[in-house]
């Protein structure tokens, strides 16, 4: 990294990582002894700059990263993914006056299996998306499982991941105690399984909370959702995620009273 005088630090970070292969049961498999495939290497590279302008009030930093984990073969199908993945990050907070906190964020991000790339196909188990001409009742009458074919990265896209996700937030104080706050996250559209059977839709969701403290008490109450946005994320998307979305709480609300001593 470097700092200059101008308040910018432009960086560059460059690791590698051993993570040891464990099973489902956290066993470390005697053949991935023999072989000398009982560790996975992970290598990480990125590009950032970050700084202070406006007399220190306005922060921002920005990345661009790669990170690979090589060892395809030594991976255990379910609990460990041998992935590429590449993204960007965009974060500015922005102290307006004494008051006034706003703060912005950024994140698109493209993970690729790399063992599905290899073989052009996925085990998965089916959903009635993906089988549109059997009745749904009839499907679900057991279990079906199969390997799905989609070559190329596309195909080879990790599901259940949005591509980009924007979020906005504030916070107003008001100097006797009590302080405002609100946020609004936009989250793209996607596929809750690697068939690419199932599409999630894109949402927004807005939270509003205010606190106030006093002395060693606070008190703190938070709505969430307040539009009552219908959304849905995936559950376990390399495997199930055609068979199986979760979906997320409506309009709620959280309130809390802490005492500290």
């Amino acid at each position: 990294s470097y700092a200059s005088h101008a308040g910018l630090v432009p960086y560059v970070t460059v690791s590698r990582q051993s993570t040891i292969i464990a099973g489902q049961g956290a066993e470390i498999a005697t053949a991935s002894i023999a072989n000398g495939v009982a560790f996975d290497v992970s290598k990480l590279t990125e590009f950032g700059l970050k700084g202070s302008v406006l007399d220190g009030s306005l922060y921002f930093a920005v990345a661009v990263y790669e990170q690979e984990r090589t060892d395809y073969a030594a991976q255990q199908t379910v609990t460990n993914q041998a992935t590429r993945t590449e993204g960007a990050e965009l974060e500015a907070r922005w102290a307006v006056n004494d008051k006034l906190l706003l703060t912005f964020g950024h994140s698109r991000i493209e993970v690729v299996n790399l063992n599905t790339l290899e073989s052009g196909s996925r085990f998965s188990f089916i959903g009635a998306d993906d089988v549109p001409g059997i009745p749904a009742a009839a499907l679900y009458g057991g279990t079906l499982g199969g390997d799905v074919i989609r070559p190329g990265e596309g195909g080879a896209r990790r599901a259940g991941m949005p591509e980009t996700i924007h979020s906005l937030t504030g916070t107003y104080d008001f100097g006797n105690g009590l302080a405002l706050t609100g946020s609004v996250v936009d989250v793209a559209e996607a596929h809750s399984g690697y068939s690419n059977s199932v599409l999630l839709p894109a949402y927004s969701l807005v939270n509003i909370g205010l606190g106030y403290r006093r002395d060693d008490w606070s008190l703190t109450v938070i709505a969430k959702n307040v539009t009552d946005e219908r959304y849905f994320r995936s559950n376990f998307p390399n495997l199930f995620g055609g068979v199986v979305v979760l979906p997320e709480l409506p309009a709620h609300y959280v309130a809390r009273i802490q005492y500290n001593w």
